[in-house]
C-alpha cells in the first residue's frame, strides 16, 4: 500500500500532549496507570496531571482536586473512578474540551443490569454530543511506544515497532506485548478496548488499515456490535495488511464466558471462519500462534507459497517428531533425489546419519562449514521450500561468560533482563546466524531454526537468540509443531494475496 499523507479521523487519540488520570490512588506503592506512565518516561516530554481531591501531592507532582483546576489544557483523560461518578465527570470534560475519555472501569452494564446500562447509555450520549471519544469502558487503554505511552507497571519496549494491536481483554493486550516483545517484536501502538461502547474493533481495523506506522495488524475480540461495518473494515484491513485475529467465544462455553466478560454477543463461529477466509485473514487460536506468524512474516517466510520441507536434525526422535509435525500440519516431506543423496554421501558418514527426508546430519549438525555445504547440496533438490534446522542449547554450545539470569514468574521470563540493554554473547550461535542469513539470501530459500527443549541455558537466553534470529531475518520457532502450523497459514494467506 502506498503511504498517505493524510492524517486518520482517530489519529490524535494516540498522540496525546497530556494526560489527567482522575482516581489516582493515594497509596506510591499501589500500582495503575499513572505508575506505568512514570516507568515508560510519559512525563519527560508531555504533561500529566494526577487528580484526587483527597490528596494534594503524590511522587513530587501536584495532584488536583479536578481536572478543572489543572492549568493547562487536557487531551486525554483516564477515568479510574466507579461508574456512577462518570456522568460529572463527563461534564467536566466538556467544559475543558477534553478530546478523549478513556473509562478503565467496568459497571456499565456489561452483565446485564438495567440499571448500569441505561448509565452506560447516558454517558455514550453525553460524549457523543460533545464529540469525545471514548475507549472502554472496561479497559486498559493504551500502549504507544513513539509517545512513551504504556498502561503496564513492568516497563515494555521501549522501541516502535510496525505491529498494530487492537484487544478486548487488557490482560491479553499486556501479553501481546510482553510475550512478542521478548521475541524481538516491536509494535506501532497497542489499544485495550474492552466493551468498545464508542470506539471498537471497526473503528482500530480502519484506523489500523490507513496507519503508515503499521504493516502487520493483530487483535483479539470477542463480539462485534455492528456486523455490516465490521465486514466492511475488515475487508479493507486485510486488503492491505497482513491481519492476523484471535476470535475468543467460538464456543458455546467460550461464548458465554465473553459475554460475562464484556458482555459481548460472540456470534456464529462458521460465519466467522468463512468472513476470514474469503478477506485473507489469518485466524489463529492462540497468543503463539499468532507470534509464529508474526516472526514468518517478518523474516524469510514472508514470501514462501508451497509446502515443500526438509528438515534436518541430529538424532533420530527428534527427526521422527518433527516429521510428525510436518505431515500433519499438512506439510510436504519431500524425497531426496538420487543425485543429490550421492553428492550428500560424498561428505556424510554412513554410521548414525540419514540422508533421507528428515536428515540426520549427526555430529556434523553442529558444525558450520559441513551445514553450509549441506545446504547447499540439498537446495538442487527438485522439490525443497524451506528448511527446518532442529538446535538445542546443549552445554558444550554455551560460551563461558553466557550467565543464566534469575526467572521471574511470568513463564519464568525476567522482563527487565529481556528489555535491558544487556546481551547475551554466544559465539557459537552467532556464527550460525550468520551463516544462514547469507545462505538464505544466496540460496532464495528460507531456513527455519527449529529451537529443541531448553537442555541448557535460561529462557531469557533462549530469547536473545530468538532476538537475534529475527535481527538477521532467519525465522526461529520453539517447536517443528509450531513452525509448521505458521507456516502452513502463510501459505494460504499467500494464496488469498
Amino acid at each position: 500500500m502506498s503511504k498517505s499523507n493524510k492524517i486518520h479521523p482517530l489519529d490524535f487519540i494516540f498522540h496525546p500532549k497530556s494526560i489527567a488520570i482522575v482516581g489516582v490512588s493515594s497509596n506510591e506503592n499501589e500500582g495503575g496507570h499513572f505508575k506505568a506512565l512514570l516507568n515508560s518516561g510519559y512525563d519527560k516530554n508531555h504533561t500529566l496531571y494526577p487528580v484526587n481531591p483527597k490528596m494534594s501531592k503524590i511522587k513530587n507532582f501536584t495532584c488536583y482536586p479536578s481536572i478543572l483546576d489543572c492549568p493547562t489544557d487536557i487531551d486525554y483523560v483516564i477515568s479510574r473512578l466507579p461508574a456512577p461518578l462518570v456522568p460529572d465527570l463527563v461534564t467536566q470534560c466538556i467544559e475543558k474540551n477534553v478530546k478523549t475519555l478513556h473509562l478503565f472501569t467496568a459497571g456499565f452494564g456489561e452483565t446485564g443490569d438495567k440499571e448500569r446500562e441505561a448509565l452506560g447509555a447516558k454517558v455514550l450520549a453525553m460524549t457523543q454530543k460533545a464529540g469525545i471519544k471514548v475507549i472502554g469502558p472496561n479497559c486498559m487503554g493504551l500502549y504507544v511506544p513513539e509517545e512513551q505511552i504504556s498502561f503496564t507497571e513492568e516497563a515494555p519496549p521501549p522501541e516502535s515497532g510496525d505491529v498494530f494491536v487492537a484487544s478486548q481483554s487488557g490482560v491479553l493486550a499486556a501479553e501481546f506485548i510482553f510475550r512478542l516483545g521478548s521475541r524481538g517484536i516491536r509494535f506501532s501502538k497497542v489499544v485495550s478496548f474492552g466493551n468498545g461502547a464508542d470506539l471498537g474493533i471497526n473503528d482500530f481495523l480502519e484506523y489500523a488499515a490507513n496507519d503508515n506506522h503499521t504493516k502487520y495488524v493483530l487483535s483479539y475480540i470477542e463480539g462485534i456490535n455492528n456486523g455490516k461495518d465490521f465486514i466492511r473494515s475488515l475487508k479493507k484491513c486485510a486488503s492491505v495488511k497482513p491481519t492476523i485475529i484471535i476470535k475468543g467465544g467460538l464456543t458455546e462455553e467460550g461464548a458465554r464466558a465473553a459475554s460475562s466478560h464484556t458482555g459481548s454477543l460472540a456470534g456464529s463461529a462458521h460465519i466467522f471462519e468463512s468472513l476470514c477466509k474469503q478477506f485473507g485473514v489469518m485466524l489463529v487460536d492462540t497468543i503463539e500462534e499468532a507470534q509464529d506468524i508474526l516472526i514468518g512474516l517478518k523474516t524469510s517466510l514472508n514470501n514462501i507459497n508451497n509446502s515443500n520441507i526438509i528438515s534436518i536434525s541430529s538424532g533420530g526422535g527428534n527427526s521422527v517428531l518433527s516429521s510428525d509435525a510436518i505431515a500433519k500440519s499438512g506439510l510436504k516431506l519431500p524425497a531426496i533425489d538420487s543425485e543429490v543423496q550421492n553428492d550428500l554421501r560424498s561428505f556424510i558418514p554412513m554410521a548414525g546419519t540419514s540422508i533421507y527426508n528428515p536428515i540426520d546430519f549427526g555430529v556434523g549438525a553442529n558444525q558450520v562449514d559441513l551445514l553450509k555445504k549441506l545446504f547447499r547440496t540439498l537446495s538442487k533438490n527438485n522439490k525443497v521450500d524451506c528448511f527446518f534446522y532442529s538446535y538445542g542449547l546443549m552445554p558444550w554450545m554455551d560460551d563461558k561468560n553466557t550467565k543464566a539470569s534469575t526467572l521471574s514468574s511470568l513463564g519464568g521470563l525476567n522482563i527487565k533482563n529481556i528489555f535491558s540493554k544487556k546481551q547475551y554473547e554466544n559465539k557459537s550461535f552467532d556464527v550460525l546466524l550468520g551463516a544462514f542469513s547469507t545462505l538464505q539470501k544466496k540460496l532464495n530459500l528460507p531456513i527455519s531454526i527449529i529451537h529443541r527443549s531448553r537442555i541448557h541455558g535460561s529462557l531469557d537466553e533462549v530469547n536473545y537468540l530468538a532476538i537475534n534470529a529475527l535481527k538477521k531475518g532467519i525465522p526461529f520457532f520453539d517447536s517443528s509443531e509450531r513452525a509448521s502450523k505458521a507456516i502452513k497459514k502463510i501459505i494460504e494467506w499467500q494464496k488469498t494475496k
